[in-house]
């Protein structure tokens, strides 16, 4: 499992989608690939092998087809850099006898109760003024904080095991006790992690996440257990597959969206232009040119899908649901939460199968709640077909989840075929 130990490492060196994103470049570079920013003029060349960055979250990396794209099309993987978090207020401070507070809000829809009770740290962007305005990226490491739940024994309800909460009053986040304010700790701490005074905060984007490193799980260490699987497995494997593969006819690609679990309207998201913009770039040709490459395209969109809980099988669905560590799983559905093609889907079924890369397939329950993906919205707005695709995981949404070891290979051996496939794509 060559890729385990490069993978665990990316977990822990990405506390946040800025430095998932930051770190996604390192690898790239250190492979070979061009940075690029937007505000350049490009200079493209058949066989190279580049990437650009939006907002510090979101990541667009490709290999130059040797053919024109309007001939040869293009191949992407798609995948999201954020993950269900809690959130830092923008004027945090909060104080009771004493304690010092900070408070913070829902991002997305994580499972509440996980966060409670654990280590935790701050980690993303703070933008600090000067003579210019600068961005820093920060993990907080060295200052652990926590959220704490009320002693049972205080409950209006001894016997219940239920779990709610107040998000406006519950999430406050216990930093330290003393005269000190909270946020003064976090400037404190924010001046000790970057080794200089960086000068006034005059804007964060800060998340909280589990302090505890990303670990191996289980016999041979089968299973992973990590904070963030929901998206950044996908996004490393997307990325591990376009590092290693070959120069192809068509271009091929990663994609690493910013904002997909709050609804991907940014404009570093999956409904912004960047990979339209991208599109319109590696073209560079008349419209007619940018459809024909269109018309010739894939774009496969990866996102975690749901294993079979033990505890409640009934959950999920008793024909097709994945098992951990038994490969990519293909997902399913007729409400339009995913990118359904089937065409597209024959097509990668058969190029899977000709690589002798074993596939699994997801579906919901037809009368439970559904997730959703990037595909959906991808794929209609840039007019490019497409599938869902993802590695089966439990506790989805947690504080730290669990997947199987062994699929991180099977996820990149499928990207591997879906690019270096040569069957002509259906019509």
């Amino acid at each position: 499992m060559p890729h385990t130990e490069s993978f665990l490492a990316y977990i822990d060196h990405s506390p946040s989608p800025y430095h998932a994103i930051a770190e996604a470049g390192a690898l790239l570079t250190s492979a070979g690939f061009v940075p690029l920013g937007e505000a350049e003029r490009w200079q493209l060349a058949p066989g190279g092998a580049y990437f650009v960055v939006r907002g510090g979250k979101s990541l667009i990396a490709w290999r130059q087809g040797s053919a024109p794209a309007s001939e040869a099309g293009f191949r992407f993987v798609a995948a999201h850099s954020d993950s269900p978090v809690l959130k830092l207020r923008p004027r945090p401070d909060l104080e009771a006898k004493g304690l010092r507070l900070l408070t913070a809000e829902v991002y997305g829809g994580p499972l509440l109760n996980t966060w409670f009770d654990r280590e935790l740290k701050l980690a993303g962007a703070v933008w600090c003024g000067g003579e210019v305005v600068k961005r820093h990226l920060v993990n907080l490491s060295k200052l652990p904080v926590r959220l704490v739940s009320l002693a049972i024994h205080l409950k209006a309800d001894k016997g219940s095991d239920s779990f709610t909460l107040d998000r406006e009053k519950d999430l406050a986040v216990f930093v330290g006790q003393g005269a000190t304010p909270g946020f003064d700790l976090v400037r404190a701490a924010i001046s000790e992690v970057l080794g200089f005074e960086p000068g006034p905060i005059l804007s964060t984007d800060l998340s909280l996440g589990d302090a505890a490193p990303a670990v191996r799980l289980g016999e041979g260490g089968a299973l992973i257990s990590a904070p963030r699987l929901d998206n950044l497995f996908s996004a490393y494997t997307a990325l591990a597959a376009l590092i290693e593969a070959a120069p192809a006819e068509s271009t091929i690609g990663a994609i690493v969206y910013d904002a997909e679990e709050i609804g991907s309207q940014t404009y570093a998201g999956a409904r912004s232009n960047f990979v339209e913009s991208v599109i319109d770039r590696i073209v560079s040709g008349a419209a007619e040119d940018v459809w024909r490459a269109k018309a010739r395209s894939v774009l496969i969109s990866a996102d975690m899908a749901h294993g079979e809980h033990p505890s409640f099988t009934s959950a999920t669905d008793p024909v097709t649901v994945p098992a951990l560590n038994g490969g990519l799983a293909v997902k399913t559905g007729v409400q339009g939460n995913y990118a359904i093609g089937p065409a597209v889907e024959a097509w990668f079924l058969k190029v899977c199968e000709d690589a002798k890369v074993p596939l699994q397939r997801f579906r919901y329950r037809c009368d439970h709640g559904r997730g959703s993906s990037i595909g959906p919205m991808a794929t209609s707005g840039l007019g490019i077909a497409g599938i869902d695709v993802g590695a089966p995981m439990l506790a989805m949404h947690s504080v730290r989840e669990l997947a199987g070891t062994s699929d991180l290979d099977a996820s990149i051996n499928a990207f591997a075929a879906f690019f270096a496939a040569r069957d002509p794509l259906p019509v």
